[in-house]
């Protein structure tokens, strides 16, 4: 008889714990599925429209929350998005591309603001910039291409400033030296990348191509390029356009990845007390050019290409 009452004192604890358990469990999810979180995203179409699908999708994964969409256009007035933040009781929001931030900069409700899907800077809002992590850029860039040493770019303090801070740490915590060459305008961009391209030393060196207006692609790529070519230099960038036509590597973004961890940050946003952070994308793709990385002399096996999210040519 004792030993039935002590099993069934043993069955009611392990019931009273398993209630407990479910309770807290019930709790967090529903606490979890209160969070009204909006996204304003704009009209497009063609790839910029795949863009901004995957990281819908992205932003989808992310569980126990209720988002809430809204496609904006050239029309959009932000007094009506303000009403229905409102009528939706929306606790934070996403804003993706330009036009969705400059809408949201109106708004009146003072909800928190993360941005994504544009090239931004710190600006006192959190989110993503659509710039690559200077920290994933060099750790490509270490398995890739060993010998190099020194990294030279080219850039605007304006847009690019607060990732040449974040690339000097990481390019000392891999001995490389980091060159960096801040300019403010199209003709000073060229003079350094000429200069650049003169004392540049073959097998020790490399050249990043960052995301930065103040020096246009089609200004200085295809010479960088050429010169790369016959010094064999290591050229590297966030456009896999570039890769295509001979940078030996660049990176871009995994838009689902970023939906996902957009949408996190924005729940995050919530209890952060006013203290927002931008950060650059380190959810990037590899694409790389074999025939670049074979006038190089760097090998790749087959299971190593595979690894690669792009490989050009593509025969």
């Amino acid at each position: 008889m004792i030993v039935v009452n002590d099993l069934k004192r043993v069955i009611l604890r392990i019931v009273k714990f398993f209630l407990v358990i479910f309770s807290i469990i019930s709790y967090k999810q529903v606490c979890a599925e209160s969070v009204q979180l909006a996204v304003l995203y704009p009209e497009a179409s063609g790839s910029y429209s795949r863009v901004f699908n995957n990281i819908l999708d992205g932003i989808n994964e992310l569980e126990g929350i209720h988002i809430i969409t809204r496609r904006v256009s050239k029309k959009t007035k932000s007094e009506d998005v303000d009403v229905w933040l409102a009528d939706n009781k929306i606790q934070t929001v996403l804003a993706l591309g330009q036009r969705s931030y400059r809408i949201s900069k109106k708004l009146t409700g003072n909800l928190p603001l993360t941005i994504g899907a544009l090239v931004a800077t710190p600006n006192g809002h959190g989110g993503i910039s659509m710039d690559g992590s200077p920290e994933v850029f060099l750790h490509h860039l270490t398995s890739l291409a060993p010998n190099v040493k020194r990294v030279h770019v080219v850039y605007s303090e304006k847009n690019t400033g607060w990732l040449i801070d974040i690339a000097e740490k990481a390019a000392m915590k891999r001995n490389i030296e980091l060159v960096s060459y801040k300019v403010d305008n199209l003709k000073d961009g060229i003079k350094y990348y000429n200069e650049i391209l003169t004392k540049v030393e073959s097998n020790k060196d490399a050249i990043w191509i960052p995301l930065d207006r103040v020096v246009p692609d089609k200004a200085i790529l295809p010479k960088v390029l050429q010169a790369a070519w016959e010094k064999n230099i290591v050229v590297f960038s966030n456009n896999p356009i570039h890769a295509k036509k001979g940078t030996l590597f660049a990176l871009f973004p995994d838009h689902k990845l970023m939906g996902k961890k957009l949408a996190a940050i924005a729940v995050e946003q919530i209890s952060s007390n006013g203290k927002y952070q931008l950060f650059p994308t380190s959810d990037l793709k590899l694409a790389i050019n074999r025939r670049t990385a074979s006038h190089l002399g760097l090998s790749f096996s087959k299971s190593k290409l595979r690894q690669f999210d792009i490989v050009f040519p593509t025969r």
